[in-house]
């Protein structure tokens, strides 16, 4: 079959055989029967130019799509994402919704041959984007995962609040368990009575933003065992504070900080929880290095593996031919691992004054009373404008007053407070905007 046949080859006799399955708030669905489903699936899918497109909505449907699109020979082009955006007009689903032809849009970028897969970016800058790997590397960075992580070589359970498009949710939380034919339970944010009976006594990796893992600490309010679990932070935002409220709430359950993102894929994981800026050290079996360091030791960090991308529509990927791949994060070293300074392209000008987002939402999340925090900026006028959203139990100016004390004070242009809950956030765990 080479390198454009099925890329679900080595993983199917092993689904074909498993105990395990699907978790939704529908139910438990094997994975013996999801492939089943996936076969007929197959065999009445018709011509689709752009390739395909399989849900992001959390359900079994969207795990029969993935199945079948990894059953194809040849392996086709797709997307993970929502189908009203990246869908060809006209086109009814098929496979009960599993799968939709996708349209123009979803291509990638022109020059990029070959089977493709994409997951989407959250467009929090208004402008979403198809980030694009090969879909038989996804195989490599499971086994990646494997041999680097032992929580993830004994696993029992993965589980999500993440849509699956979350480029995060995809790698560390999917494939891992379609590949491996573990329990994969997919549930809402606020749904998390779903997850808890699957997680509790038993080896598992769960992902999801430490402010909804918060939450869930208190639907779970200590009344089972968690001494095999781990959380991952869905995006960032995991505080010491925080921890201690989900260890409550879940315990024993430990936690794997990790640093990645949609272009890099996984770089650098911890066990412990910091609020230095400390990431952890690098992933054992994955590069990462940092090139143009300046006199203060403070570089770019790099890095390659299976699970980075190398095509993006709507932007430019800082790629190079050996597959080094980096998203402008400056780093330092430090024990064995790396601190983070900012990000080349995060730098704004607010009244003359140079600051980095990070800072503010740093500052902004150490208030009493605040669980999460975000930052918009508005480069449309002459100056850079930021909106500072607050979660939690907090006041404008309390947030302003945070603002005032950062080395480099500034001025927000606008501050939204929103309540802690699930409605602060949008599909993929990110606070919105």
């Amino acid at each position: 079959m080479g390198a454009l046949g099925a890329w679900l080859t080595q993983a199917a006799p092993v689904l074909r055989g498993s105990r395990a399955g699907v978790v939704t708030e529908r139910g438990r669905f094997s994975w013996p029967s999801l492939l089943a489903r996936a076969e007929e699936l197959v065999a009445e899918l018709p011509d689709a130019p752009h390739g395909w497109v399989v849900p992001s909505d959390g359900g079994e449907r969207s795990i029969v799509g993935l199945l079948a699109l990894g059953l194809l020979d040849p392996a086709p082009r797709w997307v993970l994402g929502d189908p009203a955006r990246w869908g060809a007009a006209g086109h009814a689903p098929v496979g009960d919704g599993a799968l939709l032809a996708a349209g123009p849009q979803a291509a990638p970028p022109p020059g990029v041959d070959g089977p493709t897969y994409a997951t989407a970016s959250s467009g929090t800058t208004g402008r979403p984007k198809l980030l694009f790997g090969r879909p038989h590397a996804v195989a490599s960075a499971v086994e990646l995962y494997v041999d680097g992580l032992p929580e993830y070589a004994s696993a029992e359970v993965f589980a999500t609040c993440s849509a699956i498009d979350f480029a995060a949710a995809f790698y560390m939380v999917v494939a891992p368990a379609m590949m491996l034919g573990r329990d994969l339970v997919l549930f809402r944010p606020s749904g998390w009575e779903t997850a808890i009976p699957e997680l509790a006594g038993r080896p598992g990796v769960c992902l999801a933003p430490p402010a909804l893992t918060v939450l869930g600490a208190r639907t779970a309010a200590g009344q089972r065992a968690f001494s095999h679990t781990c959380f991952v932070p869905a995006g960032g935002g995991l505080t010491p504070e925080r921890a201690e409220r989900i260890s409550t709430g879940f315990p024993g359950s430990g936690f794997l900080t990790m640093l990645g993102s949609t272009e890099t894929g996984l770089v650098t994981v911890d066990r412990a929880v910091h609020d230095d800026g400390y990431v952890g050290a690098p992933l054992p079996g994955k590069p990462v290095w940092l090139e143009d360091i300046g006199p203060d030791g403070v570089g770019t960090l790099w890095t390659r593996g299976p699970d980075t991308r190398f095509a993006v529509t709507g932007g430019r990927l800082t790629t190079r031919p050996d597959g080094a791949v980096t998203t402008g994060d400056l780093a330092h070293p430090a024990d064995g691992g790396f601190v983070l300074d900012g990000r080349k392209d995060d730098l704004v000008k607010v009244d003359g004054v140079s600051v980095y987002p990070r800072q503010i939402t740093a500052a902004v999340r150490a208030l009493p009373g605040v669980t999460d925090a975000s930052v918009a900026v508005d480069r449309s006028r002459t100056g850079d404008r930021l909106t500072v959203i607050a979660v939690g139990d907090v006041t404008e100016a309390r947030v302003r007053d945070a603002c005032r004390r950062l080395p480099a004070p500034v001025t927000p242009h606008q501050v939204v407070c929103r309540p802690a809950d699930e409605a602060a956030y949008d599909a993929r765990g990110k606070v919105l905007r």
